[in-house]
């Protein structure tokens, strides 16, 4: 004969394998902070995120940025200089991008360079197209297959959760890659404007150097 206590001690266990049956049976559901929404897109085509839209509208490499005062040294880059041309647009509000960076195909990350006098995190008007210029500083041998990123959320401290994030092929085959690692050439650095940006490429000479 089985006692009260045995009796109580089988529906405990009985209760139990019920709740894991069910906790087993339902799917978990994270309530935490995701990872960013990834809109991707190629040089040439606009991308459509919920504060602004983006366009990478080209990508060249440079050995030297010559900075806006004359009298300045030019920059030149460890490895090359990845000198990316954008244009920017405000949906709703303006904003200001916090950040922009490069990641290779094996997800090392290049943020735009504190020492190319190029952009860091221009402010984006409402409807009024923006131009702007990033400029990373990339190792000779991972220059191909890199994709630009751009968010207003600061990258650095995980504040892309939850937001849009540009991602942009950046269409650097293996061919562009052995030769942009040669380039020798030289740019005049310059940062963002309402007016189009456009590069002038100039001697070594005028660079200072």
């Amino acid at each position: 004969m089985i006692g009260p206590r045995a009796l109580s001690t089988l529906a405990v266990v009985a209760t139990v394998a019920v709740a894991q049956q069910f906790t087993d049976q339902v799917p978990v559901v994270d309530l935490g902070g995701g990872g960013p929404f990834v809109e991707s897109g190629e040089v040439g085509s606009e991308v459509h995120l919920s504060y602004a839209d983006v366009e990478v509208t080209d990508v060249r490499p440079a050995q030297y940025l010559a900075p806006p005062i004359s009298t300045d040294l030019a920059r030149v880059a460890g490895g090359v200089w990845m000198v990316v041309s954008v244009r920017l647009s405000a949906t709703t509000q303006p904003v200001r991008i916090q950040n922009a960076w490069l990641v290779d195909p094996h997800g090392r990350e290049y943020m735009a360079s504190t020492r190319s006098s190029c952009a860091l995190n221009p402010r984006v008007a409402t409807g009024v197209v923006t131009y702007a210029v990033f400029c990373f500083d990339v190792p000779t041998d991972r220059l191909e297959g890199l994709r630009f990123r751009i968010a207003r959320g600061d990258h650095t401290v995980g504040r892309t959760d939850d937001d849009d994030l540009a991602d942009v092929d950046l269409a650097v085959s293996a061919r562009d890659a052995q030769t942009w690692a040669d380039t020798t050439k030289a740019y005049l650095a310059v940062d963002y404007s309402l007016e189009p940006l456009e590069l002038q490429e100039i001697t070594l000479t005028e660079t200072g150097s």
